[in-house]
């Protein structure tokens, strides 16, 4: 079987993922937007963001009265007439069809998909294949690397979305965590891609504009924080012989991959309210630990892992279980963490917060008061750092579980000693 490097050149029905499978045969006038040059009134439609679609249509719009769709986003459209244009030179004519649009509308992803390549439990199985099935913490540890894998959308005010984990092992066990990452295509580790995936044996910061979602897992992080540790000290198979079994999943898996990534799925309010509960309670076991071996984003980890655990599960919205299972999920690999080495690491030095920080919570507690939905309009109105700085002050406030933000454009601020 070929497993791909990029997805640009798949060609069989296996390495298609169902939304793609679905939209090229069955499905017409549905698709993902693809602008034509820099035009924003002239798109393709294509079965996913990551393939072009083999049909010869492009969509016009020229009635003024018609909004303008946005990059990728997943369409029907309704057209009135159609041109067929012809192109190309006399021993090589090509037929496009251009279809003028009367109107469109956004479709639900989950409408579109009857054709499931696997199912979440298979999709988890994939990530066993490294470790001997006695091994300990087996399941926990395949469940998180799924969701790491499958990324999560932006939550709230953060304006990348993705998963950043901390791998703790020796250099062997990062060995075998680079191997089944190979389920990541070529085309996402680069920083022009929409999801961005890399890993770090050197912990550096990662500037990556065009990308919507950025995953980093850093070998033994000590200074960046991590939303979820991954501890590979396990009992693992020789690599020879589930790279076999790898080699032959990998575009089945790949295809579950990239219909996940289809889905932004939104915090419930009930869901919101269980999240700001399991924030103190991740809280509240890292700052009581006896050791720790590296630094926890406490105010991000909770909303991202339970958006990864819905979108893994094709899933429109975030439950108060998704919640749970994923509080439940970083417990087990927190203690885990705990099992494998001591760190320098200080309580005292991971919390300490910066200047604008620290005054920025006091503001806030002071005007707004605490476990208290925040607009950022009304938090500029009261502050005086520039609109960076503010940015930085709020990141350094949710990273250390001061606050988290449930929605866009709005933060909770959580009790927090200073």
């Amino acid at each position: 079987m070929v497993v791909r490097q990029t997805l640009k050149t798949r060609e069989f029905g296996y390495e298609l993922s169902g939304f793609e499978h679905n939209l090229i045969f069955e499905k017409d006038e549905i698709g993902f937007v693809r602008f034509d040059g820099r035009s924003r009134s002239i798109f393709y439609l294509d079965p996913s963001p990551f393939f072009q679609s083999p049909k010869r249509e492009i969509y016009a719009i020229r009635d003024s009265d018609v909004p303008l769709p946005s990059k990728n986003e997943l369409i029907e459209v309704t057209s009135f007439e159609l041109e067929r244009v012809v192109s190309g030179k006399m021993n090589n004519l090509v037929n496009t069809n251009v279809k003028y649009v009367r109107s469109w509308e956004k479709i639900d992803p989950n409408k579109l998909l009857h054709r499931k390549v696997m199912n979440s439990e298979e999709y988890v199985d994939f990530f066993k294949r490294p470790f001997k099935k006695e091994a300990e913490n087996i399941d926990e540890i395949a469940q998180t690397l799924a969701l790491c894998s499958v990324s999560s959308n932006a939550v709230g005010i953060n304006e990348k979305g993705g998963i950043d984990s901390g791998i703790i092992s020796k250099k062997s066990g990062w060995e075998h965590f680079k191997s089944i990452m190979r389920i990541i295509p070529k085309e996402f580790k680069s920083t022009k891609s929409a999801y961005y995936y890399n890993s770090l044996e050197v912990e550096k910061n990662v500037n990556s504009i065009d990308s919507l979602e950025v995953n980093l897992s850093i070998f033994n992080p000590k200074e960046m924080f991590v939303h979820v540790p991954v501890t590979f000290d396990i009992d693992t198979r020789r690599r020879d012989e589930y790279l076999k079994d790898i080699s032959f999943e990998i575009p089945f898996a790949r295809a579950q991959l990239i219909d996940s990534l289809m889905f932004q799925p939104v915090i419930t309010k009930k869901a919101e309210k269980r999240l700001t509960d399991r924030i103190y309670d991740m809280i509240e076991t890292f700052t009581h630990a006896d050791k720790l071996s590296y630094k926890q984003d406490l105010g991000d980890a909770g909303p991202k892992i339970a958006s990864s655990i819905a979108r893994m599960n094709f899933k429109t919205e975030v439950s108060v279980d998704d919640v749970d299972n994923g509080y439940y999920n970083w417990l087990d690999m927190f203690h885990h963490s705990q099992q494998f080495r001591d760190s320098n690491l200080e309580t005292n030095e991971i919390f300490r917060l910066s200047e604008n920080a620290r005054n920025l919570y006091l503001e806030m507690e002071q005007y707004f008061g605490v476990d208290t939905i925040i607009d950022i309009a009304d938090i500029e109105k009261i502050t005086h750092l520039s609109p960076k700085a503010l940015s930085d002050a709020i990141s350094k406030l949710v990273s250390v579980g001061a606050a988290y933000s449930p929605r866009q454009k709005t933060i909770k601020l959580l009790s927090f000693r200073i």
